[in-house]
């Protein structure tokens, strides 16, 4: 942020990054619109199936930990197919995959048999937690490095979006075609992402990444490496073991699977408390259980790019201590108006931590390891998104089940004491080693130290 006047105002930026980013980002909001909307229509599903909280919260943890699965070797597959207009190539066929197979788990025929509809989903998170860090460094490559921070940060805004708009969705389809209806909702992804991404296909050539790099070098940034990433290999230790080295992105992947917990427990958490604790309908509750989104968008703005000027650590410390307080002020909220206003500044930090983990990983890693260390980031949140629906079931489980306050309390303090355990995690981050002379001018290099 310190050489703000050389780089010029984000107007010079060229249209390339802005579309690539547009794509990136509508890719990203359907991204969490299917991923959330199954977390929307919890208490609908629950009473389908007569599922118990435990019950649901196991299948909502198997579907979530699917993510994590190919998230660490799906990106390294990445790198070695090529970054640049080639990342984008690979993330087509990816992208309609999942989302062909989340339309076709909402075909009626196929969501009432709950088995097989937790096999389509499955198959669906596969896909999807393969796409994170894919999509997370596509974003990256179409930027200059000085404006990484930023331009991640506006990407990330799609997923509180994306968020959003599964509520609205879900009550949407719930309140007009009723409860035994809530598939419809699966249709959407889709939809757009078939001619979404047949443009991006065809708009990714190695003629405009070209032009694109002239232009930033031009403006005197740093352009990515071009067309490919040279992906690290010590000896017969790949990309993946040298990133496993990293003290800092190890522990900043364990605050991630921390934090996740308590973001997806919220998710699971929420729609349940406003159905069967504060009496809302069920698509009352599928609509207000989203309103953090409202204020998630600005914090992803505004905290990543804080964190390029005082820094990954006091930033994610910030952020932490204000999750933990936020979450447990839930106790109160025991009425729709409090609910909301809760939500809203629970939203400010909720969404706004995932561009900061990703940037303090990327800033942590090992040469040429970039999306590898971004891809173990991607993994510790899909892990703290499987535990988080299997833990917060057992809880509520264990204190009398979906009509008891004991248990949804229970819940927010468990996530709260999660969220400082991240911060104190982040206490034992150190110092990266030194850049390469030829990266000192890049903003991570600017500001190497993750210190408070």
């Amino acid at each position: 942020m310190a050489r703000t006047s050389r780089r010029g105002s984000l107007r010079s930026t060229h249209k390339y990054s802005w579309i690539s980013l547009a794509v990136c980002w509508l890719i990203w909001v359907l991204n969490a619109y299917d991923r959330e909307i199954i977390l929307r229509l919890g208490p609908t599903i629950s009473e389908q199936f007569g599922l118990s909280p435990e019950a649901w919260g196991a299948i909502a943890s198997l579907i979530m930990l699917a993510l994590a699965i190919l998230a660490i070797p799906g990106s390294t597959v990445s790198d070695k197919y090529g970054g640049g207009w080639k990342r984008a190539r690979f993330q087509v066929p990816l992208v309609i995959g999942y989302t062909a197979l989340s339309f076709v788990s909402g075909v009626k025929a196929v969501s009432s048999n709950l088995v097989t509809f937790i096999a389509l989903r499955v198959g669906v998170n596969l896909g999807a937690g393969w796409g994170e860090p894919v999509g997370v460094s596509n974003t990256a490559e179409w930027w200059p490095k000085e404006r990484r921070g930023f331009a991640l940060g506006v990407h990330h805004t799609g997923y509180p979006i994306g968020s959003l708009l599964s509520g609205f969705s879900a009550a949407a389809v719930l309140a007009m075609f009723g409860p035994e209806n809530w598939s419809y909702t699966l249709f959407l992804g889709f939809l757009i992402a078939v001619p979404l991404m047949i443009f991006w296909g065809r708009y990714s050539t190695k003629e405009k990444m070209d032009t694109l790099y002239d232009h930033i070098g031009a403006q005197g940034l740093t352009p990515p490496d071009r067309d490919h990433v040279h992906v690290r290999a010590d000896g017969d230790r790949g990309p993946i073991a040298a990133c496993f080295r990293e003290r800092n992105i190890n522990l900043t992947a364990l605050t991630t699977l921390l934090t996740q917990i308590v973001y997806m427990g919220i998710n699971v958490v929420l729609p349940a408390y406003l159905y069967n604790i504060v009496g809302l309908s069920l698509a009352e509750s599928a609509g207000l259980s989203v309103v953090f989104a409202l204020t998630g968008t600005l914090g992803q703005v505004l905290w990543p790019t804080l964190s390029d000027v005082i820094g990954r650590r006091t930033t994610i410390v910030i952020c932490g201590i204000w999750m933990a307080v936020s979450v447990a002020c839930f106790y109160l909220a025991t009425s729709s108006l409090l609910v909301v206003v809760v939500q809203l500044a629970f939203g400010l930090v909720a969404n706004a931590v995932w561009p900061i983990y990703y940037a303090a990983a990327s800033d942590a890693a090992p040469e040429g390891a970039i999306s590898t260390a971004n891809g173990i980031i991607t993994t510790a949140t899909f892990i703290g998104g499987g535990i988080a629906p299997l833990l917060m079931g057992k809880l509520i489980s264990l204190s009398g089940g979906w009509s008891e306050h004991a248990g949804y309390t229970v819940c927010f303090f468990v996530m709260s004491a999660c969220a400082l355990l991240g911060v104190l995690f982040q206490l034992f981050t150190r110092r990266p080693r030194p850049q390469s002379s030829e990266k000192q001018g890049s903003p991570d290099s600017a500001r190497p130290t993750l210190a408070l």
